[in-house]
């Protein structure tokens, strides 16, 4: 992470950023139930078109504006091997988290808990949107680790202590998605997760492989029922 606290606009910039892609969310909340109305895949694509700019914007800033290349992101600097293997040791802890609080987290919030992205997916019928859907559900795992974990992490490491700092890059990363509170808790803590990945693992790619396995799955899920059905 040492590339990035050289570089004393990173921090600002990439809170614009997270301001424009948190709008860019806005708006694909706000057109959704229009464009469902003529069926599921426009949305499908507005999704992915969306989840697209919200990983390139942050890339076209780093290498154009900031002069940051993908090095400087800390990509793999405690070697591949090592971070591959953290990554799916991260991921699977995740997911058994995930599961546990899938199944107990009505205790506390009186509902059953319901998956934000197999809502999304259980409402996509046609082929092209399902396969549209699961590879913006993938992107959206770059493009995210890419701004929170990879820009936005480290000068709030410099700036207020690691402690501190996993607490509020989770905390923005909670508030970016829009969730219900059931859903938003877990996402505070998933964004825990993948920062300590970050610090464990010496990479960007641990929590973005992290990241993909997460997303993927459920989507590995869905596609294995939808053939079965």
């Amino acid at each position: 992470m040492h590339g990035l606290h050289s570089n004393p606009h990173l921090l600002s910039w990439t809170l614009v950023i997270i301001l424009g892609v948190t709008s860019l969310v806005l708006l694909e909340r706000t057109l959704t139930p229009t464009l469902r109305k003529w069926g599921d895949l426009f949305p499908a694509l507005l999704t992915f078109l969306i989840i697209l700019l919200k990983t390139v914007i942050p890339l076209v800033l780093l290498w154009s504006i900031l002069k940051l290349s993908p090095a400087s992101l800390g990509w793999v600097t405690g070697g591949l091997f090592q971070a591959v293997l953290k990554g799916v040791v991260l991921a699977a802890l995740m997911i058994a988290f995930i599961f546990i609080y899938h199944r107990y987290s009505h205790y506390l919030f009186g509902t059953p808990y319901t998956s934000t992205g197999g809502h999304l997916l259980n409402r996509n019928r046609s082929t092209a949107a399902i396969v549209i859907s699961s590879a913006a559900a993938l992107l959206n795992a770059c493009g995210e680790e890419i701004i929170f974990r990879g820009m936005l992490f480290p000068p709030l490491v410099s700036t207020c202590g690691v402690i501190l700092a996993l607490a509020v890059q989770s905390f923005i990363f909670t508030l970016y998605h829009f969730f219900p509170l059931q859903n938003a808790v877990l996402l505070f803590c998933m964004g825990i997760f993948f920062g300590l990945g970050y610090l464990w693992g010496g990479s960007l790619l641990t929590p973005v492989l992290a990241h993909l396995i997460t997303n993927g799955l459920p989507v590995l899920v869905f596609l294995v029922r939808s053939v079965r059905s």
